[in-house]
């Protein structure tokens, strides 16, 4: 009998194949906000993002209020008016088993001369501590992406509220982490069509290892550009650490180990069918040849 070794190694493999793709479908860190749930219509529920994501909105001005800019839908009286390249507009925040990911939006462009980017501060015990921020351009000796525990921040220029931190000036490097400051997007929000619809994204992830100490905390998430202008913040708690598997309970193995698995079962199984497919070869040469 045709024994289906084909059909048996794809399943294997489609199998951990798709373990793999599950473990990986969070956040492609690219600059764009889709995969967030942001939408390109021109509406103000363009900001809304996917079921269970955390986020802040403060795009330009809330109608609400009047004069100057806002954060989180709240006037700020310290703060001033630059038009959209000094504005900060949202930030977004979630997570998986491994990693938090994060999406700040701005109508700050990357490569400007005067007044950059801010890097994304986080501050645990929501204290105005600031313990940890993510180098967002490559300065102070530091890299792009790098997570650095932070002994001194500089505040935003023209308004230096210590709680407005801008820019790492030391701090001791953590991890070097994914991150990308996007270039322009546009059609998000009510002010399509003109200036204001310039948005560009930071985004990244960083491994909650890095913060197992804050397991969790109360934190917030916090960012500015370097003169101050505008900031944008964010309130979460860090998820606690994965508990131990019960006792007497197997842990669920990773995806690597689930492709290799199937890689080693698919592998046995094809020589065992090579070995009965020359066994039963060998039988048969024997059989005629006696007789003869």
């Amino acid at each position: 009998m045709k024994r289906p070794t084909h059909r048996y190694a794809r399943t294997l493999i489609a199998t951990a194949l798709f373990a793999i793709a599950n473990a990986a479908s969070a956040y492609t860190i690219d600059g764009q906000i889709a995969d967030w749930g942001v939408t390109h219509t021109g509406h103000n529920s363009d900001w809304t993002p996917n079921s269970g994501v955390q986020y802040a909105v403060s795009d330009q001005n809330n109608e609400a209020l009047s004069g100057g800019y806002v954060v989180n839908f709240t006037q700020i009286g310290d703060l001033g008016y630059g038009d959209q390249p000094y504005d900060a507009e949202a930030v977004y925040l979630d997570y998986d088993s491994t990693y938090l990911y994060f999406a700040v939006v701005t109508g700050r462009p990357e490569n400007v001369s005067q007044w950059p980017s801010g890097d994304v501060a986080f501050d645990f015990g929501s204290d105005g501590s600031y313990e940890f921020g993510l180098e967002t351009r490559g300065n102070n000796g530091f890299a792009k992406g790098d997570l650095v525990q932070v002994s001194n921040w500089t505040n935003g220029y023209y308004y230096p509220n210590p709680n407005n931190v801008a820019e790492i000036t030391s701090g001791t490097v953590v991890s070097n982490n994914s991150f990308v400051y996007g270039s322009l997007i546009n059609d998000i929000g009510a002010y399509t069509g003109s200036s204001d619809d310039d948005h560009y994204v930071l985004e990244g992830r960083i491994a909650l290892s890095d913060f197992s100490l804050y397991a969790g905390q109360n934190f917030t998430i916090h960012w500015t550009m370097g003169c101050g202008n505008d900031e944008i913040h964010l309130a979460s708690t860090l998820p606690n650490a994965p508990p131990p598997p019960p006792s007497g309970e197997v842990p669920i193995p990773g995806t690597g180990l689930l492709f290799g698995s199937a890689l080693i079962g698919w592998t046995v199984h094809r020589r065992r069918q090579q070995g009965l497919g020359a066994t039963t070869q060998a039988v048969q040469t024997g059989e005629t040849g006696s007789a003869s």
